[in-house]
């Protein structure tokens, strides 16, 4: 693979690993200063859905039809002032819920573009053949990024404070910028600029058109539900009612992290008959288990400890594993000048589920109690797996249409 795949290799690993002090220093920073409940931890996670939902058919069609490398560097340098508000709003004393509800807002804006344009760019720096092994590549590095960040996240947020650890997020997203612009790689002539009204559902359609992406669709649709019920109540559950502090917290996180990485470095040794739909429904299946571990954890004992690493290392391992594959399907049957309408569609489809899952979990988590929360959360994962089973096995060879 070439230097250019391995410097957006590089960029996403290192804004990956300021994004996980974020994903853990955030709802910490909500619930330590602002004694957020499940339901206000629901809606911070939808908040950084929603620009995604509302306007990614728009922000996709657009990427489609502009160069791929600049709009991941303005997306890199709108997160790091973004995430410079926050601690000076901590700093000053003025930090309230809807300050981080509005930093999640505009953050997941400039998140959706530059998830889209990266997995639209990814098929002009690697071959068609090796999908696969560059998409296990970039899960790896997000991986080996997740565990170092939880690790030392949870220890910055007890030392010195969450605000502390996003001013971390903003340097690294910095870093990411300056690596991408140093791609080389001509990318392929954007699609042609005279919009039509039609051409924004383009996604829409080739979703609807091709079974396997319907499957795709499905499974992504129930699994990101699940996983926003289970996030709803996942921090209050481990640092609430069993105990633990932030440190221990981002320890046994990366826990996950670790099987995370060794799935992706494994993902593309599957042997053929198993990889595609068979590796997406056997991830999907043990991302099911993941939650009804958590359930049983009895409190801050060992056994505690036990089911909150097993949760991270089952769950998180089956996860990488089916997005992996799911992920290289998708770009290899969709044809290029459709990739980031088809992410952009798919991003709308899930985030409509992140609002169905993050109001379940939080209206579960207040109602019913967070144990059960997570119980619902597996249910919904299970049923993603059986999603995954439709997905056919033609889909396996098959090329993308030039249409």
């Amino acid at each position: 693979m070439s230097r250019d795949f391995f410097r957006l290799l590089a960029a996403g690993t290192v804004s990956n690993f300021g994004s996980m002090l974020t994903a853990l220093a955030l709802p910490l920073a909500a619930i330590e200063l602002l004694h957020a409940t499940p339901g206000q931890i629901a809606a911070l996670n939808v908040a950084a859905i929603v620009p995604g939902f509302a306007l990614g058919l728009f922000a996709a069609d657009a990427i489609d039809r502009v160069r791929r490398r600049p709009v991941l560097v303005v997306a890199d340098l709108a997160r790091a002032v973004l995430l410079v508000s926050v601690p000076a709003a901590a700093f000053a004393g003025v930090l309230t819920m809807s300050h981080l509800v509005a930093f999640a807002f505009c953050r997941g804006l400039f998140d959706f573009g530059f998830e889209v344009a990266e997995q639209a760019l990814l098929p002009a720096l690697v071959a068609p053949a090796d999908l696969v092994r560059a998409n296990g590549r970039l899960q790896a590095g997000d991986s080996s990024a997740e565990a170092f960040g939880f690790a030392v996240g949870g220890w910055l947020v007890q030392w010195f404070s969450a605000p502390v650890a996003l001013l971390i997020d903003a340097a690294s997203y910095l870093a990411s910028a300056v690596l991408i612009t140093r791609i080389r790689t001509p990318e392929p002539a954007p699609a042609p600029g005279g919009r039509r009204a039609a051409e924004l559902f383009a996604g829409v359609r080739e979703i609807a058109r091709v079974p396997a992406l319907r499957g795709v669709a499905a499974a992504g649709m129930l699994a990101t539900a699940a996983a926003q019920m289970v996030g709803a109540v996942y921090m209050l559950f481990a640092f609430r009612e069993l105990g633990f502090g932030a440190g221990v917290i981002g320890v046994l996180a990366s826990a996950g992290a670790v099987a995370s990485l060794g799935s992706a470095l494994l993902a593309d040794r599957l042997p053929e008959r198993l990889a595609g739909r068979p590796a997406m429904v056997a991830g999907l299946a043990l991302y099911a288990l993941g939650p009804l571990v958590l359930s049983a954890a009895p409190g801050p004992t060992l056994i505690g400890v036990a089911a909150i690493v097993a949760q991270q290392v089952v769950g998180d391992g089956g996860y990488v594993l089916y997005e992996v594959h799911q992920r290289s399907l998708r770009q290899r049957i969709t044809p290029g000048r459709l990739l980031g309408r088809v992410g952009g569609a798919l991003r709308l489809l899930n985030g409509a589920a992140v609002l169905a899952g993050a109001a379940a979990g939080g209206w579960v988590g207040e109602s019913l109690g967070l144990r059960a929360t997570l119980v619902a959360g597996a249910c919904v994962s299970a049923l993603a797996a059986v999603a995954a089973a439709a997905v056919g096995r033609a889909a396996q060879n098959r090329q993308p249409s030039p249409a």
